[in-house]
């Protein structure tokens, strides 16, 4: 009698959970699906978008336009100073002395004067190669913030790529389970296999909706980081990009802008080496004079010239600044040097990796594809059981999501590979 009770348990047991499979899990799946479709793509395919164009729009909005903005008024200071007929701005002075306060003999006097500060040797030329050498260091950093912004929107677009991938393949795994479920409902009732079948199948059909919500989620968020970064809901249609036939990174704006910061630290050192002492200052001057005992007026000319000392106190912080910003751009350029070395080393061997691994990936899926057509067939034949047909299944969709991935990794490579080497999209 206990064992009759028993089974009876346990087949009530079997009976609830066959029907909250039948009923609830379906029910959850299709609000799953219908969560997940309230979420379309924000950023649209344009085929007659290139990504130069959008490149563009990334480098407008790229906040560093700011800076640039101030560099470009600190190049035309520099050309002003240049160009000026003198090195400094001249200045002028006034003075009256009487004596109504002290001896009362109406004896006046006005001065006037007029000081001209004299280019020192070499000065104007110094001034002159340092505006050139800033005007160049503005435009490599213009350039540098073009490649700053391909490598943002290169990251952004395949990211994007990879992510909708992966909802494709997601979506077709889903597709997959719920014909396998209903080759499995067909059997059960031909009463083929047992009702713990159909939940099995349910349970995947489940899992491959669930992971089909997680990424539609991350596409969603890559989606957002195209947006922030580009301003548009649209991004091109064709993101494929030609290898680049350059080998080294010696063009890359990166590595010139750096030259030209060097450089111009260099310029601005030797103009210290001249200016690291006042200007030498002109004078000339007008006196008037009415005397105590003679109230007709005197007026005479002159000229004075004053040549400021060199003194050290002065000199050695003005030269210490300047080997200073020298050394700190030399260092920026060392430092620069490895890592554009280490990005064309790694993106050389992820290049040759990545192509090398494509081939071995399409003849894993080719035979992985097959045998999980020829399990399909065999399960509907009943000479397979539904454990072996999942796990073949799920090898094929693993070799599948490894091939389209590794296709677009290839792709993305070729893009590090540009980006490394300096060339823009």
């Amino acid at each position: 009698m206990f064992h009759l009770c028993r089974g009876a348990y346990r087949f009530l047991i079997i009976w609830f959970a066959w029907l909250t499979v039948c009923h609830v899990v379906p029910v959850m799946a299709e609000s799953m699906s219908q969560q997940g479709n309230d979420h379309n793509d924000t950023v649209s395919a344009n085929p007659h978008l290139s990504l130069h164009q959008v490149l563009q729009q990334v480098v407008a909005i790229h906040p560093q336009q700011a800076l640039l903005a101030a560099h470009q008024h600190m190049v035309q200071a520099r050309k002003i100073m240049a160009n000026s007929w003198l090195p400094q701005a001249p200045s002028v002075g006034f003075s009256h002395q009487n004596d109504a306060l002290l001896s009362n003999r109406d004896e006046r006097e006005w001065q006037a004067q007029v000081q001209i500060p004299i280019w020192l040797p070499g000065q104007r030329q110094a001034r002159g190669q340092v505006a050139s050498l800033a005007d160049d260091s503005l435009s490599q950093d213009r350039a540098g913030l073009q490649q700053l912004a391909a490598d943002l929107l290169r990251n952004a677009v395949w990211e994007i790529a990879m992510r909708r991938n992966d909802v494709g393949l997601v979506e077709n795994r889903r597709n997959t389970m719920r014909s396998i479920a209903e080759d499995v409902q067909k059997r059960f009732k031909a009463g083929e296999v047992a009702r713990l079948d159909i939940m099995q199948a349910e349970q995947e059909t489940l899992q491959a909706e669930r992971q089909r919500v997680t990424a539609q989620a991350e596409l969603m968020h890559a989606q957002f980081r195209y947006q922030q970064l580009t301003g548009l809901n649209e991004m091109p249609a064709r993101l494929e990009e030609p290898l680049s036939t350059r080998e080294d990174y010696a063009d890359s704006p990166y590595w010139q802008a750096a030259q030209a910061r060097l450089k111009l630290a260099e310029g601005q050192r030797d103009l210290t080496m001249i200016e690291q002492r006042q200007n030498p200052q002109l004078t000339l001057s007008t006196r008037t004079i009415q005397g105590g005992f003679d109230y007709a007026y005197n007026a005479s000319m002159g000229v004075a010239i004053n040549i400021p000392l060199q003194s050290e106190v002065q000199r050695a912080p003005l030269l210490a600044n300047a080997e200073q910003n020298i050394g700190d751009a030399r260092t920026q350029l060392e430092t620069l040097r490895r890592q554009l070395e280490n990005n064309l080393h790694e993106a050389e061997h992820n290049l040759h990796v990545s192509r090398q691994e494509l081939t071995l990936i399409q003849q894993q899926q080719a035979i992985a594809s097959e045998n999980a057509s020829l399990a399909r067939k065999a399960y509907r034949l009943g000479e397979l059981d539904l454990n072996q047909l999942l796990r073949l299944q799920l090898l094929a969709f693993e070799a599948e999501r490894s091939l389209s991935s590794q296709q677009l990794q290839v792709q993305w490579n070729i893009a590090r590979y540009n980006q490394a080497v300096g060339v823009l999209p």
